[in-house]
């Protein structure tokens, strides 16, 4: 066995965090460059003025639950939230989709995540043990369903839903 693997099986037995700069570094590059893709993405389209619809312009059709129901499904707005949050219009993202502005500020926070990452070798130590996949999902199953029911209430109470 090499020293290092010594050196790595020595730091397990006595508790120490093992340091794997480039395992490190490699997920953070992967991290940065699928974060600053969605949010160069966001930046390159035009925010839909109707907030929604912004997905629009891949080519794809409106929602079909919106034009059956006159009401949004829980991701109407994701695409706009991100693009209006890239620009800085938090407040019109928050509008527009809770659960979308969150998830932008998400992306944002772990690509810098990333370049600290990148710069130092290693991830922050983070206690994850309370985070099982289970909460995981769970959590970002109330961020979706809250913030559509967000959505949907305020649309309800300032008179834009349903659409007709």
């Amino acid at each position: 066995m090499d020293s290092s693997g010594e050196t790595r099986e020595r730091a397990v037995e006595e508790g120490r965090p093992v340091r794997d700069t480039a395992a490190a570094r490699w997920s953070a590059a992967l991290a940065l460059v699928l974060c600053g893709a969605v949010l160069g993405l966001a930046a390159y389209l035009r925010p839909d003025g109707r907030g929604y619809g912004t997905h629009e312009q891949f080519g794809t059709g409106p929602c079909g639950f919106l034009m059956v129901t006159g009401y949004p499904c829980p991701t109407c707005g994701m695409t706009t939230a991100f693009a209006l949050a890239v620009r800085g219009r938090w407040q019109e993202a928050a509008r527009v989709q809770p659960a979308g502005f969150v998830l932008a500020l998400g992306a944002g926070a772990v690509g810098l995540l990333a370049v600290w990452v990148l710069a130092v070798g290693r991830w922050p130590r983070v206690v994850l043990g309370m985070v099982s996949d289970y909460r995981f999902y769970v959590g970002l199953l109330v961020l979706f369903l809250g913030g559509w029911g967000l959505k949907l209430l305020l649309g309800l109470l300032d008179g834009t839903l349903p659409q007709r």
